[in-house]
């Protein structure tokens, strides 16, 4: 008998700013559009208490995830994974860069484990470098759409960056500076000499993907590199080269108007009379379609992805406003979009060209999340 409105859990758990929370109801509503009747699932507030039950439903084809967190909820002392039918797609889908789940979380190393041995078993990840290394589905995050402003903008003359510094997720200490982070996290045994030339090419490389960048600057290729038993020392390296990335664009762009809505700036802005450090109010992440839309436009970076960009990126040209960009295959070549190089004529180059801006920028249609999970859907079925 054919299953009508087949039913889909999408899992998810509580984010300060309430990222994954929206993630979650954006598949649920894209999932719903293609064909699911999708219900949501927080690993940490009551709706857990229903899961086990939501799992039996014979009705129930597929389960995905936002992150990888919620693979640490066991169904009678069994894994999610384990505790569903053959029927049943189970899709997690990476919002971090690899490889910063397998080294912090546990049940995602066991996840992987057993990826390969059961069929109904997919993985999906937002970066397209990081997918075909691992041999995972890849999807973009989609955009996160809010009401269009009425009146006119409250900014016009400026532009905003929407992000923290020093929020990395490396398990171990990194530090500002590439030598230092490098000697702390040094599996490879490498000499004095050795770190020096290192850190020196990660400071001028002009590859945007993180552990591309850390392979050509170690002189290996990247699948010898990404081995388990450096998985702990990527994640550090790749941390300080986001860090050292935000903080140079922050950086170039002092003495242009810039407000930026983040926390842990003024060490690097200094007072800086044109750059403004706010707090959005709400503090959440849903209020950056709102207020992105107040500016001349947006100074994004995706400081270590290069094929699949934060749904900053999306959301903002959703919202008809240009964007400066590092290179990305994801955005370069769309309409409002500025790519810049990580060095500072680029940079401001780049936001110089969103204070000029006047041209209508069309909303790309493949950003939506409905698009986006229509297509996985269709691959994980062929």
């Amino acid at each position: 008998m054919i299953r009508m409105y087949p039913k889909a859990a999408v899992l998810t758990a509580h984010h300060p700013f309430g990222g994954t929370e929206m993630m979650a109801q954006s598949l649920a509503f894209a999932l719903n559009a293609n064909g699911y009747d999708a219900q949501i699932f927080n690993i940490n507030d009551a709706t857990l208490q229903s899961l086990p039950a939501f799992l039996q439903n014979p009705d129930l084809r597929l389960v995905m995830t936002t992150g990888t967190m919620p693979l640490a909820v066991t169904v009678n002392q069994r894994p999610l994974w384990e505790a569903i039918g053959p029927q049943v797609q189970f899709l997690p889908y990476l919002i971090d860069a690899w490889p910063y789940d397998p080294v912090r979380v546990g049940p995602f190393r066991e996840y992987l484990q057993a990826w390969p041995t059961m069929a109904n078993l997919h993985l999906a990840s937002l970066e397209g470098h990081d997918a075909r290394l691992i041999g995972a589905h890849h999807m973009p995050t989609g955009a996160y759409p809010a009401p269009w402003r009425r009146g006119p903008k409250a900014n016009p003359g400026r532009v905003m960056i929407w992000a923290s510094a020093n929020k990395e997720l490396a398990v171990t200490r990194i530090f500002d500076d590439f030598e230092q982070t490098l000697r702390e996290n040094n599996p490879w045994g490498f000499d004095p000499g050795r770190v020096r030339t290192v850190a020196e090419a990660l400071r001028d490389t002009s590859t945007v993907h993180g552990l591309s960048a850390i392979a050509q600057a170690i002189g290996a290729p990247l699948a010898e590199v990404a081995q388990p038993q450096f998985l702990q020392a990527l994640c550090a390296l790749d941390s300080c080269l986001k860090r050292y990335r935000r903080v140079k664009v922050v950086r170039a762009l002092r003495g242009m108007p810039l407000d930026i809505y983040g926390e842990n700036w003024a060490q690097y802005v200094g007072d800086d009379k044109e750059v403004r450090v706010l707090t959005p109010n709400p503090n959440h992440n849903h209020a950056f379609s709102y207020l992105c839309q107040e500016y001349a436009g947006l100074v994004n970076f995706d400081p270590n992805f290069g094929d699949g960009t934060n749904e900053r990126a999306v959301s903002a040209l959703a919202m008809g406003v240009p964007i400066a960009n590092n290179h990305n295959l994801s955005t370069d070549g769309l309409a409002g979009v500025y790519p810049y190089d990580f060095n500072d004529a680029s940079i401001r180059a780049a936001a110089a060209s969103l204070l000029s801006h006047t041209d209508p920028v069309p909303t790309p249609v493949g950003n939506t999340w409905e698009h986006l999970v229509g297509g996985l859907l269709r691959r994980i079925a062929s």
